[in-house]
C-alpha cells in the first residue's frame, strides 16, 4: 500500500459525525394501583376483577419524567399471545396522560386468560413516538374448552361464526368441573378429534359422565391423530389436554397445529361418552325447533353452536334423494319433518357424513327409508346466512333404520 493510500485512510478514520442527542419520551412505565396485586401462578385473580386501575409515566432517555408529554395513549390487553383488540382496531381504552404522567386510571378488561399484560401504546397520534409499556403481570386463570367455543353473544348477527379467542394460543389442561372433571375424546377421525370436558359421577372418574353447551372441541391434527408419546388416540380416551392455535374455519372452532397431552391410551372406558343432545328439529311436534332464529325463545340456531363438535341425536328423519353434494363431498340428508324426497336447497335438514367409517350404508339405496336414530359428531359449516349442520356417525351403531 502506497504512502497516499495510507495517509487516505488517517483522514477518513478521523471524520466523525455528531448525531443529535436521544430526547422525549422513549418508554411508558406502567404501575398496578388495583388489584394491588396481580397474583401469582398458584393465586390467579378471581375472573370478576376486570377492573384494572393503573398509573402511566412517560420516561425520557434518562428514565425521567418527560413532562413535555401530553397526548392521548391507547390500551390493549395481551394475553394468550396475542393483542387484544388487534393494534388496527379500536383499543379498550384511551387515556390522556398530562405533563408526563396519568394517574389512578381504570381500564375494564374483557375475558383475560392465563398470564396477562395491560399494553399501553403511543401509536396513533398525528405525531407519535411509538412509545410502549406494560404493566406487572396479572394472573388470571387458564382457559377451558368452554371459553374457546362460546361467542360473544348468543344472539349476535356473527354467534354461529366468530369466537373471542381466535388466533390464541391455547393450552387447555383443567375442566371446568373440578375433581370430577375429565377430558374424554368423543371421536376419531382421519386428520383429528373431538373432545368432551365432561362431569362424572365422582373424583375417580367413574362413569355416567355428562357435559353441557360449549363444552366440547375439535383438534386438527392434519393427520392420524397421536398425543405426545406418540400412540394412537382412540375413541373413549381420557387425555390430560391440548395445546394449539384457535381458528374459527368456516364457522367451525379448530384447535390448529396441536400438542396433546395423553396418557397412552390407558384409560379408555367409552361408557363415560356424554349422551347425545337430541336435536330439536320436527317441526310437526313443537313449534319451535333448532333451525329456526337466534332471537327465538329457544335460541334457534345457537344450539347447534352450543353443540358443535358434540354428538347429537337426530329421530325419525327421512333419507332425502342424493344430489350433487353427495358426488362432491360425500354429504347425503335427512329430513327431520318426514318429507324426503328432493331437499336441495332446504335449510331445515341434516347433512350426514358415513364415508370412511360406516362402509356399509349406502345412501343411494337408503332414499325414502326412515331412520328411528342418527347420532353423529357435529361439525357444521357457517359462512354468513350459509349454514350446512353436518354430523359424522363414528360407527353403524350410529344408525338405526325403521
Amino acid at each position: 500500500m502506497n504512502k497516499h493510500a495510507i495517509a487516505a485512510l488517517i483522514l477518513l478514520g478521523a471524520c466523525t459525525e455528531m448525531q443529535d442527542p436521544i430526547v422525549g419520551t422513549q418508554s411508558l412505565k406502567v404501575e398496578l394501583v388495583s388489584p394491588a396485586s396481580g397474583g401469582t401462578t398458584m393465586q390467579r385473580l378471581l375472573d370478576t376483577q376486570r377492573a384494572i386501575t393503573i398509573n402511566i409515566t412517560a420516561l425520557d432517555a434518562e428514565g425521567e419524567v418527560d413532562t413535555t408529554f401530553d397526548r392521548n395513549v391507547q390500551v390493549y390487553v395481551q394475553f394468550l399471545g396475542t393483542l387484544t383488540p388487534k393494534l388496527s382496531e379500536a383499543p379498550l381504552a384511551s387515556i390522556r396522560v398530562t405533563a408526563g404522567k396519568a394517574t389512578n386510571q381504570t381500564v375494564m378488561l374483557p375475558l383475560a386468560l392465563g398470564p396477562t399484560t395491560l399494553w399501553i401504546d403511543d401509536g396513533k397520534d398525528a405525531n407519535p413516538t411509538y412509545a410502549t409499556g406494560t404493566s406487572p403481570t396479572l394472573w388470571y386463570r387458564d382457559p377451558y374448552i368452554r371459553d374457546l367455543q362460546t361467542p360473544k353473544s348468543e344472539t349476535a348477527l356473527d354467534a354461529l361464526s366468530s369466537i373471542p379467542l381466535e388466533d390464541k394460543q391455547v393450552s387447555v389442561s383443567q375442566s371446568r368441573h373440578g375433581a370430577r372433571g375429565r377430558f374424554v375424546v368423543t371421536s376419531v377421525f382421519s386428520q383429528g378429534y373431538t373432545v368432551s370436558d365432561v362431569e362424572c359421577a365422582d373424583a375417580n372418574g367413574t362413569p355416567p359422565c355428562t357435559a353441557q353447551s360449549y363444552d366440547h372441541a375439535m383438534v386438527f391434527s392434519f393427520s392420524a391423530p397421536r398425543g405426545k408419546d406418540h400412540k394412537a388416540i382412540v375413541e373413549g380416551q381420557l387425555i390430560d389436554g391440548f395445546a394449539g392455535g384457535v381458528v374459527e374455519f368456516n364457522g367451525l372452532t379448530e384447535i390448529g397445529f396441536p400438542q396433546t397431552f395423553a396418557n397412552g391410551g390407558t384409560d379408555v372406558n367409552k361408557d363415560r361418552l356424554p349422551t347425545p343432545v337430541v336435536a330439536d328439529t320436527e317441526t310437526t311436534v313443537t313449534p319451535e325447533t333448532w333451525f329456526d332464529s337466534l332471537m327465538s325463545p329457544g335460541g334457534g340456531l345457537i344450539n347447534f353452536e352450543r353443540n358443535e363438535s358434540a354428538p347429537i341425536q337426530i329421530n325419525n328423519a327421512k333419507v332425502c334423494d342424493t344430489d350433487d353434494d353427495y358426488t362432491t363431498y360425500k354429504q347425503w340428508k335427512l329430513d327431520p319433518s318426514g318429507v324426503g324426497g328432493n331437499c336441495k336447497g332446504n335449510k331445515k335438514i341434516i347433512n350426514v357424513i358415513t364415508a370412511g367409517t360406516v362402509s356399509e350404508i349406502d345412501p343411494v339405496a337408503l332414499k325414502g327409508r326412515t331412520f328411528t336414530r342418527v347420532i353423529g359428531v357435529l361439525r357444521p359449516v357457517n359462512i354468513g346466512t350459509f349454514n350446512v349442520w353436518i354430523i359424522y356417525p363414528r360407527s353403524s351403531a350410529d344408525l338405526v333404520l325403521q
